[in-house]
C-alpha cells in the first residue's frame, strides 16, 4: 500500500485473448488504495461496466491498444476536473469487494436459500 501511495492512477492489462470475465486482485487493491484505474481489457468483461459505471477509471477493449495514450490523458484530465474519484474508488472497494461486504454477500444468500 505504501507504494500506491505514490501513484496516480492504476494499470491493468489483461489479455485480448480471454473469453472469460476477470476482476484481478491488482484492481481491487487500487480501488481500494483510492486509485482510479486505466484497463486494458478483453471485450465484453464485467470490468469494463464496472469501471465506467462507478466512474473509476478507464477502459480500452482495443486489441492495438492504440487509444491508451487518449485514455490515459482524459483520465488524468477528469481525475484533476473531479477529485471526488478517490472516493468513489474506496467506495466501490467498500460495497463491493471487502470482507464486510463479502459476508454480507454469503449471509444475504443464505437467507435467501431458506
Amino acid at each position: 500500500m505504501s507504494l500506491l501511495s505514490q501513484c496516480h492512477c492504476g494499470l491493468v492489462s489483461l489479455d485480448g485473448r480471454h473469453r472469460s470475465h476477470n476482476i484481478p486482485g491488482k484492481f481491487l487493491a487500487y480501488v481500494q488504495a483510492g486509485l482510479p484505474v486505466l484497463a486494458a481489457i478483453n471485450p465484453g468483461n464485467d470490468l469494463e461496466k464496472l469501471v465506467t459505471t462507478a466512474k473509476v477509471g478507464k477502459v480500452s477493449t482495443e486489441a492495438s491498444g492504440l487509444d491508451l495514450p487518449q485514455l490515459l490523458q482524459s483520465m488524468l484530465d477528469d481525475e484533476l476536473a473531479d477529485p471526488a474519484v478517490t472516493r468513489r474508488c474506496r467506495v466501490l472497494w467498500e460495497t463491493k469487494f471487502s470482507a464486510q461486504a463479502a459476508a454480507s454477500q454469503i449471509v444475504r444468500a443464505l437467507t435467501d436459500a431458506k
